[in-house]
């Protein structure tokens, strides 16, 4: 499998451990790899430090928080100011992610809403930035697959074994 440049088995492994449970404590890691607790502390240090591990976090239940819409929202942007658009939504508290993409538009977002007059009210707000051209929402009606807790070093993993 390929690395990152820095990264060896043992640190992929306790980024794997992390990616099922970011609540392991550095102790309970140490006994999962039969490593000294010292050892598994500097490793963590340096994947942070390298920026392999951004943060440790929740992942929330949107639904269970009132957030029950998930918009997917397309944007075309004056191209010289694409970087103030995404600057510009990823500060709104409702955007979950805003992706720099190819293809007929410029910018995609995903955010959630408590209700249809928020996002209508979101959209109408964005609509009036002078840079924005045009938008286009689609609601997501049933969600597959949502997981950000690292499923490619699972992946990779379950890769390695075969």
């Amino acid at each position: 499998m390929s690395r990152a440049k820095g990264l060896d088995d043992i640190d992929v492994k306790i980024m794997q451990l992390l990616a099922s449970n970011a609540r392991m404590s550095i102790r309970e890691i140490s006994r999962e790899l039969g490593l000294a607790v010292s050892t598994v502390h500097m490793r963590l240090q340096k994947l942070i430090g390298m920026g392999a591990i951004r943060r440790f976090t929740i992942i929330p239940d949107y639904d269970a928080l009132g957030y029950s819409i998930t918009a997917l929202i397309l944007l075309q942007v004056d191209g010289e100011r694409i970087t103030d658009a995404e600057e510009l939504l990823a500060s709104e508290p409702n955007v979950i992610a805003v992706y720099d993409i190819t293809g007929d538009y410029d910018v995609a977002v995903v955010a959630r809403f408590r209700d249809v007059k928020e996002l209508d009210e979101f959209v109408k707000r964005v609509n009036k930035v002078p840079y924005i051209k045009r938008t286009v929402t689609s609601l997501v009606l049933r969600v597959r697959k949502e997981d950000t807790a690292s499923p490619l070093l699972v992946h990779n993993k379950a890769r390695e074994k075969t």
